[in-house]
């Protein structure tokens, strides 16, 4: 690897897809002393209807549900260079950095460790690997060769499903450069509420035997943030944004609870009201959490809010609440200013 605003692929040996498909990850280096370890997201599968529903071009074009991505996809590789992993934008505040990206491909949050039977569509019977265990910790042991010394700062940071996997591989990815004194993890658009999760974790994703003693609750990105913060150095900081009436999550967690992936009142309610509940108590409980809530983007069709904003740089730049944009907030908090934002909409 030779250029800073190149992104390069690495394949990992004996990692999978969710088909069974070779994994890669995507690394980009730096001109400072400073990196950033991110986590894709893509949906999530959690059951046999769910593993035979994956994302493909003739669903989405027909407006069928579908819910995790299953391969590395030119989408997932572009995604890499867009809003805060582009170096080649003068605005972004991590453009010098060193990066790790993760694509999401197993459908289990980047923490399933299991080969999970189902029927396809058609009849077929198949397996869905559950790997992104395995695929998480064959890239975190890449990292003393990409990048071996202990760095002046440390980000792990997660979209959507990948804010789950972020915090959970968080201290292993800490434990690789336990010298670093400034370490921030980071998940965006990450709350899921169901009573669902404690089953799926054990039975469907085989999650490690020190996450799950931590995931007994109904929002498993909490029990997450509870399993890192027992798990890393006291100073560690921990931050998390959402959208108050996100899309994606109003759909998918509506489907896990009542079966259907769709956006109404009650599924609005349900997600805003928990999300600011999730938030207030871990306030409440973790010293060192900090969060940043916007209503921003509000659709007047249905009400719903934007997904994820690293990715997008109109929602990354934009000064979407309290006069700060995401971009801003992650600054003030790489400079040792971290601050809540969103303040009013905590109860």
């Amino acid at each position: 690897m030779t250029s800073t605003q190149t992104w390069y692929q690495k394949p990992l040996d004996g990692c999978v897809s969710s088909t069974g498909k070779p994994y890669q990850i995507l690394l980009k280096k730096g001109t400072v002393n400073k990196l950033l370890v991110n986590f894709l997201g893509g949906g999530a599968s959690w059951n046999e209807e769910t593993a035979a529903r994956p994302f493909t071009i003739g669903r989405m074009l027909k407006k069928q549900e579908a819910f995790y991505i299953s391969d590395v996809s030119s989408t997932q590789l572009r995604f890499a260079n867009v809003g805060l992993f582009k170096a080649s934008d003068q605005r972004n505040p991590f453009r010098d950095w060193y990066m790790l990206n993760l694509p999401y491909v197993s459908g289990d949050f980047h923490i399933g460790n299991n080969d999970f039977p189902y029927q396809s569509l058609t009849a077929e019977s198949k397996i869905l690997y559950h790997h992104g265990q395995a695929n998480a910790a064959a890239a975190i042991a890449t990292l003393t060769e990409f990048f071996p010394q202990t760095p002046e700062t440390l980000v792990i940071m997660g979209l959507s499903a990948g804010g789950h996997g972020c915090v959970a591989h968080a201290p292993q990815i800490q434990n690789v450069y336990p010298d670093c004194e400034h370490v921030i993890v980071y998940s965006e658009g990450s709350h899921l509420h169901t009573p669902l999760w404690p089953e799926i974790a054990e039975n469907i994703w085989n999650v490690r035997p020190d996450l799950m003693a931590y995931i007994k609750g109904e929002t498993l990105i909490a029990d997450l943030l509870r399993y890192a913060q027992n798990n890393m150095p006291p100073s560690t900081l921990f931050l998390q944004s959402n959208s108050l009436r996100d899309k994606a999550l109003v759909e998918m967690m509506y489907k896990m609870n009542h079966g259907k992936q769709q956006v109404n009142p009650n599924a609005l309610s349900e997600f805003h009201t928990t999300l600011l509940e999730t938030v207030g108590t871990l306030k409440r409980e973790i010293p060192n959490y900090y969060y940043y809530l916007t209503d921003y983007g509000k659709s007047k069709k249905d009400n719903t809010t934007p997904h994820t904003f690293s990715g997008t740089p109109k929602l990354l730049y934009s000064e979407m609440q309290d006069g700060i944009s995401i971009a801003n907030w992650l600054c003030q908090a790489v400079e040792g200013n971290p601050l809540d934002v969103g303040a009013k909409f905590v109860v």
